[in-house]
């Protein structure tokens, strides 16, 4: 096999993986307004209702421009422009992220989370949850730490996987400061587009040639 043959098997090997590798991870709401949003889980589409603390919904793109902080192997994109709620705590509120159907290992993430010398907790009501991911955002970064059911902030972001089945994510945020936010989805299995199944099986046919060529 020449140079130039070795470099297309490379190349025909290497454009389907990368399809794969760029392909976003999860679904996260696209809110139509403060309250009320959806996003794509399987062959479902998940409306998200939220009700409790509220001073508006944010669709800047700008909040998550510290990709790193919300993302993981797991989780290759963050919201982007998709919206998220906006919160100023201060009261024993049980606020919700409802959805119309169960969702398996939700995800959510949370930005501005507190700030230096003033933490801010979100007390979670049900489920179990870690934290995957934690670093600073738009407007610098702290911490977040995670104690049982309770994570706080000091100009923390991140992202929280729970796991198991919901129709409801519930917390409280008893810290009052302007403001901070979060938002949640879903896991989207990706699907290959048509045009990658060929380079795949373009790449799988030169790597047989290539092997029958040696054996010869």
């Amino acid at each position: 096999m020449n140079g130039i043959q070795k470099a297309g098997l490379a190349l025909a090997l290497i454009a389907p993986l990368q399809a794969f590798a760029v392909a976003p991870t999860v679904s996260w709401t696209a809110w139509d307004n403060a309250s009320t949003g959806s996003f794509a889980y399987g062959a479902q589409t998940i409306t998200v209702t939220y009700t409790g603390d509220n001073i508006g919904m944010d669709p800047s793109a700008y909040i998550y421009d510290v990709p790193s902080s919300f993302t993981n192997a797991e989780v290759t994109n963050t919201p982007g422009s998709n919206g998220t709620i906006l919160m100023v705590g201060g009261a024993q509120t049980v606020n919700h992220f409802h959805f119309s159907a169960p969702v398996v290992d939700p995800y959510l993430v949370m930005f501005s989370v507190g700030q230096g010398g003033l933490p801010v907790s979100f007390q979670f009501q049900n489920g179990s949850f870690s934290i995957l991911a934690q670093g600073t955002g738009h407007w610098g970064g702290g911490s977040l730490t995670q104690s049982g059911m309770t994570v706080t902030g000091l100009e923390g972001n991140g992202l929280l996987k729970f796991q198991g089945t919901y129709t409801d994510i519930s917390f409280i945020t008893p810290n009052g400061e302007y403001y901070y936010g979060a938002t949640v989805g879903g896991l989207t299995a990706a699907v290959p587009e048509p045009a990658t199944y060929a380079m795949l099986l373009a790449g799988l046919a030169l790597a047989g040639v290539a092997a029958r060529r040696r054996k010869e």
